[in-house]
């Protein structure tokens, strides 16, 4: 067993105002561009996500999404500067009170308790050092992103004394090969110091990353890869071996690090799908090769932080509180 924790915030008259729903809506609609489009990824009537966002602004007293005019489509949506603000004190709350839910239950259920442990993944060779032997699986590491939205490039910047790619790669488990799609010179030296691959890829979109690592996870002869994001510093070392330990028991599947069920990065893909991702270009991402006929799985963080992205300076703010909070990896450096 392990606790989960829904939190909400309430208006004056304890009617909730804000939780779980709304938040994911938000990032839908900063994802998709449009309340509509995000309404329907989350597989929700039109209605009411409207009635929620109408219901947020309430308690807030003031609104949270901003019409954008123009573009293909006609324009759509966006969170104001006060959602971005709400949303990211809701993340930074949620992720204390879980962390301290984490904690009591450990106290809490130390002695005297019944508890019935999740099943174990059964992995042939029975640790981590055979597995790897064995399966010849790799990770590769996108970073040649261009970070448009940061200002500047993310990767190399500050991040409690050490730059977010090499917090990123701090994550990897000892004994994993790595190679690096960049084409930053900044990214080149810091990957070079390390004695990490590294390959330049054709353009600068996230297909031309994923091709490219594809290609050298191909003809290296590995079994799987696992695609990390460069700017995700807080993915757990643990969570990627359980992404080999599903792999190697499910070696034809595309498993995928999740929260609460909803899949994301990083990604392990099989190297029946290496050919597919080869091809990929401009910023078509590694999941338009899957289809019906690969099984995914999802293997759930410990904490929510791990799937954290920095795309803006706000970003790696929330994560730089989160380490000088104690609750990240590396947070003592």
């Amino acid at each position: 067993m392990r606790p989960t924790v829904r939190t909400y915030l309430v208006d004056d008259d304890g009617s909730r105002a804000f939780g779980p729903g709304p938040a994911e809506l938000l990032r839908r609609i900063r994802e998709h561009g449009s309340l509509r489009a995000a309404s329907i990824s989350m597989n929700m009537a039109y209605t009411k996500a409207l009635a929620l966002v109408r219901n947020a602004e309430r308690g807030l007293g003031a609104p949270l999404t901003r019409r954008a005019v123009g573009g293909v489509g006609g324009g759509g949506s966006t969170p104001t500067p006060e959602a971005d603000a709400l949303l990211a004190a809701y993340e930074r709350w949620t992720a204390s009170v879980e962390a301290a839910a984490q904690a009591q239950f450990a106290v809490a259920f130390a002695k005297g308790a019944a508890l019935v442990p999740a099943a174990p993944v059964a992995v042939e060779g029975g640790d981590d050092v055979e597995l790897l032997a064995a399966r010849h699986v790799g990770v590769c590491v996108l970073a040649a992103g261009r970070a448009t939205r940061f200002g500047s490039n993310k990767l190399v910047a500050p991040l409690l004394g050490e730059p977010v790619l090499a917090r990123t790669l701090a994550g990897v488990p000892a004994g994993l090969p790595m190679v690096v799609a960049s084409n930053s010179a900044q990214v080149d030296e810091l990957v070079d110091a390390r004695g990490i691959d590294r390959v330049r890829p054709s353009g600068p979109g996230q297909g031309d990353s994923v091709a490219a690592l594809a290609a050298f996870a191909e003809e290296a002869g590995w079994d799987a890869c696992v695609f990390l994001p460069g700017d995700q510093p807080l993915v757990e070392q643990g969570s990627v071996r359980s992404l080999l330990a599903v792999a190697a028991a499910r070696p034809e599947a595309c498993v995928r690090l999740s929260w609460r069920g909803r899949l994301a990065s990083p990604a392990l893909f099989p190297a029946s799908l290496f050919g597919c991702l080869a091809r990929l270009s401009d910023d078509v991402g590694g999941s338009a090769v899957l289809s019906d006929d690969v099984p995914c799985a999802g293997v759930e963080a410990t904490w929510p932080w791990e799937l954290w992205d920095v795309d803006t300076p706000a970003d790696l703010g929330r994560v730089r509180e989160i380490m000088e909070a104690g609750l990240g990896r590396g947070s003592s450096a």
